[in-house]
């Protein structure tokens, strides 16, 4: 697809825009994997990465989508920000979460959607998300081309 897409971080009225790939601008260069969700079962994670500000030096935003959802036509998930990543009765189809610091900072649950115009392994996945966090202090919106970064994960049973 290749469209050049922004992210705009509404955090004291600043726009900030998806983070810059060198070689490519402003296009994101975001990442798909295969995951497995906490409670045992398929999943994909989505990492989305944003610019650096000066509070946050590795900000992503990483969705989650549990189960194994492949699908050629357009797909939109909801977000409460009170999935249980546990696997109980309101664990929904999935979590949104911020991270200041990529994997080292405590994750802020996000309420919203993500929109996919197909899933398909080995093809990338594009979409669009609006996402903020529950107290609706930092909102994002934006969209994303992300290419895969491994393989189907191999349970034995």
């Amino acid at each position: 697809m290749g469209a050049v897409s922004f992210l705009f971080l509404s955090l004291i009225n600043s726009p900030i825009k998806a983070a810059e790939t060198p070689a490519s601008g402003s296009e994101d260069h975001a990442a798909i994997y295969f995951s497995a969700a906490p409670w045992d079962g398929a999943a994909y994670s989505i990492e989305i990465p944003l610019e650096r500000t000066n509070d946050a030096s590795q900000p992503f935003i990483r969705i989650n989508i549990w189960g194994n959802p492949e699908f050629l036509e357009p797909k939109t998930f909801f977000f409460s920000g009170k999935e249980d990543p546990g696997g109980g009765p309101s664990r929904g189809s999935g979590r949104a979460s911020f991270q200041t610091i990529l994997n080292k900072s405590w994750p802020e649950n996000l309420v919203g959607s993500v929109s996919f115009n197909a899933l398909q392994k080995d093809h990338p996945v594009s979409g669009i998300y609006e996402l903020a966090t529950l107290d609706g202090k930092k909102k994002f919106k934006g969209s994303f081309q992300a290419a895969w970064g491994n393989k189907p994960l191999q349970i034995i049973r």
